[in-house]
Protein backbone atom coordinates (compact mmCIF):
# COMPACT_ATOMS: atom_id res chain seq x y z
CA UNK A 1 0.00 0.00 0.00
CA UNK A 2 1.69 3.52 -1.26
CA UNK A 3 1.45 6.33 1.23
CA UNK A 4 -1.05 8.96 -0.12
CA UNK A 5 0.49 12.88 -0.82
CA UNK A 6 -0.48 15.41 1.83
CA UNK A 7 -3.28 17.73 0.92
CA UNK A 8 -2.11 21.36 -0.34
CA UNK A 9 -2.42 22.84 3.00
CA UNK A 10 0.17 20.29 4.28
CA UNK A 11 -2.33 17.73 6.53
CA UNK A 12 -2.66 14.04 5.72
CA UNK A 13 -5.89 12.98 4.86
CA UNK A 14 -7.78 10.90 7.94
CA UNK A 15 -9.48 8.25 5.70
CA UNK A 16 -11.87 9.89 2.61
CA UNK A 17 -11.71 12.76 5.25
CA UNK A 18 -9.78 16.09 5.80
CA UNK A 19 -8.53 16.32 9.15
CA UNK A 20 -10.44 19.78 9.87
CA UNK A 21 -13.77 17.48 9.33
CA UNK A 22 -12.17 14.42 11.77
CA UNK A 23 -11.38 17.05 14.51
CA UNK A 24 -14.69 18.67 14.32
CA UNK A 25 -16.69 15.12 15.09
CA UNK A 26 -14.16 14.81 17.84
CA UNK A 27 -15.19 18.09 19.11
CA UNK A 28 -18.84 17.06 19.13
CA UNK A 29 -18.48 14.25 20.13
CA UNK A 30 -16.35 15.15 23.29
CA UNK A 31 -18.96 18.18 23.61
CA UNK A 32 -21.78 15.52 23.58
CA UNK A 33 -20.28 13.50 26.32
CA UNK A 34 -19.93 17.00 28.77
CA UNK A 35 -23.59 17.11 28.04
CA UNK A 36 -24.69 13.78 29.28
CA UNK A 37 -22.37 13.66 32.37
CA UNK A 38 -23.56 17.15 33.54
CA UNK A 39 -27.20 16.13 32.20
CA UNK A 40 -26.39 13.19 34.45
CA UNK A 41 -25.00 14.95 37.84
CA UNK A 42 -28.13 17.57 37.68
CA UNK A 43 -30.49 14.48 37.40
CA UNK A 44 -29.10 12.89 40.27
CA UNK A 45 -28.81 15.95 42.27
CA UNK A 46 -32.45 16.64 42.23
CA UNK A 47 -33.19 13.29 43.07
CA UNK A 48 -31.04 13.33 46.29
CA UNK A 49 -32.09 17.33 46.65
CA UNK A 50 -35.81 15.87 46.17
CA UNK A 51 -35.16 13.15 49.07
CA UNK A 52 -33.35 14.93 51.73
CA UNK A 53 -35.74 18.51 51.73
CA UNK A 54 -38.85 17.04 49.96
CA UNK A 55 -41.50 19.87 49.25
CA UNK A 56 -40.98 23.45 48.24
CA UNK A 57 -39.79 25.01 45.06
CA UNK A 58 -38.06 23.10 42.27
CA UNK A 59 -35.25 24.68 40.57
CA UNK A 60 -34.63 21.93 37.97
CA UNK A 61 -37.60 20.77 36.02
CA UNK A 62 -37.27 16.98 35.44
Amino acid sequence: MEPREPLSDGFDPIGPFHPYVVMGAVLLLDLLAILLVLSALTFAGDKIEDIIWPGGREWVDL
